[in-house]
């Protein structure tokens, strides 16, 4: 192996200016222009060994790669290549020839380091969730009570100079519906509210197709139909001078037209729902001074109709 020398040595206690002759003239040319020695011829002829162990002190320094110096012990070669050499814990190489090496790699040790982000990350309890509120029932509204229905008003009596209801029963009148009926409730009655107008009649109540006759006899005045109304109906002036109104009497059931005389009980027409009615039923009048005639007007016949059906007739 060959080495290029390059360690210039020097005293550090005395002068080695006769060392350094012999040297020199040991090496020749070799060490001036930096040639390269085999350290085997030397160590063979058994002249440098004697030269540096003799010539240089115990302690000296070599120039190291970076151009600095580093002290080193000299000791001798147990091979035989003689010289003085570096221990490899001296200077800043690590060989023992005193061929620098690099430090081993040291990696640096981590340093703990929060991000922003993390360190704005602490731990916060998780707030607990609401519980949904229940729901508030309303409170009941209090519901007005039922009106009691008004009671049914007696029969008004006729006024005066009008023939009474004992009158009519003993000319022989009779009851105009034939089979079973009522007279309803208060919405029935003569003088109820109706919408735009009171109610002019008495309702007989009773199934439909069941006869209507003439209590008294007369002759009738007119028959027609009012669709908004009272549907088919006729009218009568009677011998005694009131005038009787029929209506919602049963489609195609009129027996009688217009001029036509009538006795007390004969046919006039059959119980119907015609016209605005909401069930079969008689809508009987009883008028004074004459039926829709100028200065006439209904009266309550519910007197006469419960005569009539007191006697049976």
């Amino acid at each position: 192996m060959r080495h290029a020398f390059k360690a210039v040595v020097r005293t550090t206690t005395v002068p080695l200016t006769s060392s350094l002759a012999t040297l020199m003239a040991t090496l020749g040319l070799l060490a001036p222009i930096g040639g390269l020695v085999s350290f085997g011829t030397v160590a063979s002829a058994g002249v440098l060994t004697g030269v540096l162990a003799g010539a240089l002190p115990t302690e000296a320094h070599a120039l190291d790669s970076t151009g600095g110096t580093a002290p080193f012990t000299a000791v001798t070669d147990t091979v035989g290549l003689g010289g003085a050499v570096a221990p490899a814990s001296q200077g800043t190489g690590g060989s023992e020839y005193g061929v620098l090496v690099p430090k081993p790699h040291t990696t640096p040790k981590p340093t703990s380091h929060k991000s922003s982000h993390a360190a704005r990350q602490t731990h916060v309890k998780p707030k607990p969730k609401a519980k949904p509120k229940t729901p508030i029932k309303p409170k009941p509204q209090p519901q007005p009570k039922p009106q009691p229905k008004p009671p049914v008003p007696a029969p008004a009596s006729p006024p005066a100079g009008v023939p009474t209801p004992a009158q009519t029963v003993t000319e022989g009148a009779v009851f105009p519906v034939i089979g079973a009926h009522s007279f309803g409730n208060a919405e029935n009655r003569f003088g109820a509210a109706r919408e735009g107008h009171v109610h002019e009649g008495q309702d007989v109540l009773a199934s439909e197709g069941l006869q209507v006759v003439a209590p008294l006899g007369g002759t009738i005045i007119t028959t027609a139909y009012q669709a908004g109304g009272a549907g088919w109906y006729a009218a009568e002036h009677t011998v005694d001078g009131l005038d009787f109104f029929y209506a919602h009497c049963q489609a195609s059931s009129l027996a009688v037209s217009t001029g036509e005389a009538v006795t007390a009980g004969q046919a006039i027409c059959k119980v119907g729902q015609t016209g605005d009615a909401t069930g079969p039923h008689l809508h009987f009048e009883v008028w004074v001074g004459g039926w829709q005639a100028k200065g006439g007007y209904p009266i309550d016949p519910l007197a006469y109709l419960e005569a009539w059906e007191a006697s049976g007739g």
